[in-house]
């Protein structure tokens, strides 16, 4: 299968099942409403999104941040909209559909960062690493997207890369006891096979085809979707089967802004006004902030 019609059939699912319980989550409890854009700012390979809420609903929220971050795919070009339901315009049915490859994927960047900074003020996310909390005895490991941390976590294990390119092992630094092979879209079913734990990126909510990948995974496997991409509500992710799911959340976004604007993504934003955050299915991760 090509690179080109991987896009196809992948953007043919977008936004899929996830997203759209997501927002539909959101505003069943009112994430959506009371809240104005207050301003977007477009990096080298991360979008951020700020909300400014008034009212009520800014005495509800406590002050908490309301801002969200999202991968930004490398040949995305997109144009900001004026308001936030222009931003979150991308989510509906037939939306978008014929505008270039680039700019429909810098809006749904732009789309995903704005689900993430509407709920950031609902989430009662864990702080650390989530990383310790699976068992490093594990013999096979599957990643969807270059997630290099899995190999520093595990020794003596197999690593299985499912990348839209293909990557080519030699030119990827693992440790002496971690073998790595790669894999194609099309082969997901055959690189989790068998595999202790899945880890999928929070690039596959923009790219499409997150659901194929969970779906993918074996039920006896520790799933787990990482990646600031993913800081939005947990429960549609945990209705699917994810175990764990490892975000980012934006304490500080004025020092993010600038270190966005410099170029900044990944891990560079963790000093940066980021934290590292997760939730676990068997514990909550919301607040109520309706009263």
């Amino acid at each position: 299968m090509s690179r080109e019609r991987d896009r196809t059939d992948t953007d043919a699912e977008w936004p899929g099942p996830v997203l759209r319980a997501t927002l539909d989550a959101l505003r069943d409890r009112g994430a959506l409403s009371e809240v104005s854009l207050g301003r977007v700012t477009v990096g080298d390979a991360v979008a951020l999104v700020e909300l400014a809420a008034g009212g009520e609903r800014e005495s509800r929220d406590g002050g908490r941040p309301a801002a969200g971050l999202a991968h930004l795919p490398e040949d995305a070009s997109p144009t900001p909209p004026a308001d936030v339901e222009g931003l979150l315009a991308p989510l509906r049915p037939g939306e978008g559909s014929s505008a270039s490859a680039a700019r429909a994927l810098g809006a749904r960047s732009l789309a995903v960062a704005t689900l993430n900074a509407c709920a950031a003020p609902l989430l009662d996310w864990r702080d650390g690493d989530p990383m310790a909390l699976l068992d490093p005895s594990v013999e096979t490991v599957a990643t969807v997207g270059l997630f290099r941390p899995a190999f520093r976590k595990f020794d003596g294990v197999e690593v299985r890369v499912v990348e839209r390119d293909p990557v080519d092992p030699a030119t990827v630094s693992t440790p002496a006891g971690v073998s790595l092979r790669s894999f194609i879209p099309a082969e997901a079913a055959a690189a989790m096979e068998g595999a202790d734990v899945v880890f999928v990126t929070g690039s596959t909510l923009v790219y499409g085809g997150i659901e194929r990948y969970l779906d993918a995974a074996p039920a006896s496997a520790t799933v787990v979707v990482v990646g600031a991409t993913a800081s939005s509500l947990p429960d549609p992710l945990f209705d699917r089967g994810v175990d764990v799911v490892a975000g980012a959340a934006v304490d500080d976004p004025v020092r993010t802004r600038h270190a966005v604007a410099g170029g900044a993504c990944g891990t560079d934003l963790h000093d940066r006004g980021v934290r590292k955050v997760y939730a676990a299915r068997d514990a909550p991760a919301t607040i109520d902030l309706q009263h």
